[in-house]
């Protein structure tokens, strides 16, 4: 009788183990494959259109463009002004919105 326990324990045991064995390798493949996928960066994503700023913060942008581009098309004398002022705001607002509301740095 007590071998047969004895024996028990040792499969029991042995399964522990292997099963121990095998979640420890699976983790390591799961990190890795983390790794080379870029899991972080992915997870960030939500998948809508402006994830990244709330809507204050998208309301906010377009008030200051129209009223951008309300100032310019009332003081600017020159058509030609007014367009390329318009084109230079339309290419300097994004990047503007960057350094605003970046959240990367705290």
């Amino acid at each position: 009788m007590a071998k047969v326990r004895a024996q028990r324990r040792a499969e029991r045991e042995r399964k522990q183990k292997e099963a121990l064995e095998y979640n420890a390798k699976r983790l390591r493949r799961r990190m890795l494959w983390r790794k080379v996928t870029l899991h972080e960066m992915r997870r960030r994503s939500s998948g809508r259109l402006f994830a990244r700023r709330s809507r204050g913060e998208r309301a906010l942008i377009g008030v200051v463009g129209l009223l951008s581009l309300v100032i310019i098309w009332t003081v600017v004398p020159s058509m030609a002004l007014k367009v390329l002022l318009s084109l230079l705001l339309l290419l300097a607002l994004p990047a503007l919105v960057i350094v605003a509301f970046d959240r990367r740095n705290g």
